[in-house]
Parts: C-alpha cells; structure tokens; sequence
C-alpha cells in the first residue's frame, strides 16, 4: 500500500503542441520513500526545443526538490551565454544555495536545440540517445569505477569502502560527483557538471536515474524500445521493465522525448 500511495505514473510535460513528444513516468520502485524529482518543459515541437533533467536524492530529498525549482529559471537565465555555460551556473547556483541542507542529489540534464542536444551530469545519473538499433550514453560515470574520478577522490584523502566515496567517519556516497553533500567536497567529491554538446538523430533521448541502469544496459535500449513511435510508449515500457521484470530496488525516474525526423 505504501508504494501505491507514492507512485507517480506518467507525467506529461509543461509543454506547447504534441502530448506525444515528452513525458516524464516517476515511481518509487522497491524504496521506503521517494527521493527523486525531475524537470520537462517543451519550448516548442517545431523546432524541438526541450529542457530536462533528473535529480536523485539521497540522504532525503530536500536538494532534489531544490533542483527541480531552481535549475530552470537559472538554465534559461545564462542560455544567452551558449547551453555550457548555462549547464555550468545552473549546478553551480544549485549547489550553493544547497548549503545546510541534508544530503544530496545527482543530476542528469539535456537542452535539445533542434538537430542537437547539450548534456550534463554529476553523478550516476544518465541521458542516452537511441537511434534505430545504436544506443549511446551521452553522459560520463561518476562513480569509482571511472579511474580518473577514483584517483581524484583518493589524492584528497578519501577513504574507499566497497563502492563507496568515505570520510574518515565512515560516512559516504556512491557518486563522485553530486549537487550537495557539502561535507564531502573535503575528500574530492564535486559538484561540476560534465557538459558535452551532440547530434540528434530520428528515435529517442531518454534520461533516467540509477533505478533505471542498475538494473538495465544501455545496449539493451534499441531492442526493449524497438517498434515505438511516442515518448509515453517508450517511457512506459522503460518502465514496465525496470519494476515489474528486473525488479529494480531503487527509486525510478525515467524522461523520455520522441526525437522526429522533421526540421
């Protein structure tokens, strides 16, 4: 009963034009609360002009809802400046005005701009693009397995347990890069996006939190999505798997957007 109460299902996005195009589906998945949150705003569908983002919280959800509010107005207040810089003041910002809060938050956002689409990330959070039957992840892992986010970590006295990014305390985190955790930036753990900008093609851009890649490979994408033509369709069966097949034990947040053939 607990999980009904905190599912969130499909949610359209703030949008001008075709339902079809975005949507957003949410679910607590095999967790006791819900620490995700997300943001879709379609600017328009001709030409596609699409603001995304997931924020993953952990340690409580306060810098997550914080991103969900903050990272639009602050994106779209530096897009003059190219979507880069924008990415960069949006985290910056964020992380900031997170100070005092519990926890934190990984993040995974995109900016589409007609045939292109700006991504950034911090954290294990991801945005991949799919096309006929390639899957590619555009965003970088920041987690321990990524050499050269260990050697970071390490070189400033973090202490690694398991999977996890430490303080001598024992307290820690899995990601190495996060907006938040505020205590950890003393042992290397970074609030910087990585920022790369790439070519659309006709088919699908979904960006998900861990539930959703912890349980499922970027290379399965192109066959599970196969014979879809709308981002309800592809998110919905997204997440059909994750929960219902593979059972996933984590919060689960899936974005996906319908990228058309059209100019």
């Amino acid at each position: 009963m607990k999980r009904s109460a905190k599912r969130r299902g499909d949610i359209p996005a703030t949008m001008a034009g075709d339902r079809e195009v975005a949507v957003a589906t949410a679910d607590i998945g095999g967790r006791a609360e819900m620490e995700d949150e997300h943001v879709l705003e379609v600017e328009s569908v001709r030409p596609l002009r699409v603001l995304g983002g997931v924020f993953d919280g952990h340690g409580g959800v306060s810098v997550a809802r914080l991103a969900r509010a903050r990272f639009g107005a602050l994106f779209r207040a530096s897009l003059p400046s190219g979507p880069d810089s924008a990415f960069r003041a949006a985290y910056a910002a964020i992380h900031r005005e997170s100070e005092g809060m519990a926890g934190g938050a990984v993040a995974a956002t995109f900016w589409i701009d007609g045939p292109r689409v700006a991504v950034a990330n911090a954290g294990d959070a991801h945005v991949v693009a799919v096309a006929g039957d390639r899957a590619v992840r555009l965003t970088e892992d920041h987690r321990i397995t990524n050499k050269i986010e260990l050697k970071r970590v390490v070189d400033a006295g973090a202490t690694i347990w398991g999977p996890y990014v430490c303080l001598p305390d024992g307290r820690g985190i899995m990601p190495t890069r996060t907006l938040g955790d505020h205590v950890l930036t003393k042992v290397g753990v970074l609030s910087d996006p990585v920022v790369s900008t790439h070519p659309l093609e006709p088919g699908f851009l979904i960006a998900a939190c861990d539930g959703l890649w912890d349980v499922m490979e970027t290379e399965e994408l192109p066959e599970i999505l196969a014979g879809l033509s709308t981002a309800p369709e592809a998110a919905g069966r997204l997440r059909r798997e994750a929960l219902d097949v593979r059972k996933t034990s984590d919060n689960l947040t899936v974005v996906a957007v319908r990228i058309g053939s059209g100019p």
